[in-house]
């Protein structure tokens, strides 16, 4: 961790003009991913614990369109849909059939903090839930869906309703 105040970090770094995403943040503070949003402040971040996973799972696939996104390395994967309910089995809460174009199978276990962020992006309003993994590290996240690069207001009111309920 920086000596720095970790508020006047953030700051600084969002205010910087560069994309603002969790691992920036984690970079410019010295610490993992989970511990950067731990910092965010308390009106823009809420947890669920992992063990939440498949009722946070539920709410996201209510919404109209979501943006699920994954770091591999540099790559930065993105799927826009609407997002599938699916089921635990042998570990692995699956995700098979259905039109939803986002398939898989998502070691749930692993998962032990759900974060509900908001924090802009590019200069414009952005909302998401981040799945951290067991190092701290964001395993993958959900982005409220844009329509016309404008929130689709029906999964943002869900969103906000979600976060809310973890206060």
């Amino acid at each position: 961790m920086t000596n720095k105040d970790p508020q006047q970090v953030i700051q600084e770094v969002i205010n910087s003009g560069r994309p603002v995403t969790l691992d920036s943040l984690a970079s410019a503070l010295n610490c993992s991913a989970l511990e950067a949003a731990h910092h965010l402040p308390k009106e823009t971040c809420t947890f669920a614990p992992g063990e939440d996973f498949e009722k946070v799972w539920e709410s996201i696939s209510q919404w109209e369109k979501a943006t699920f996104i994954v770091i591999a390395g540099e790559n930065v994967i993105e799927v826009e849909t609407k997002v599938a309910c699916g089921k635990k089995a042998m570990g692995y809460y699956n995700l098979m059939g259905g039109k939803s174009p986002l398939q898989g199978h998502f070691k749930y276990e692993n998962i032990i903090e759900i974060g509900f962020i908001t924090m802009p992006f590019m200069g414009r309003e952005s909302h998401f839930a981040a799945f951290f993994d067991k190092n701290g590290k964001c395993a993958y996240s959900f982005y409220v869906g844009r329509e016309k690069h404008k929130l689709i207001e029906s999964a943002k009111e869900q969103f906000l309703a979600l976060q809310s309920s973890y206060r």
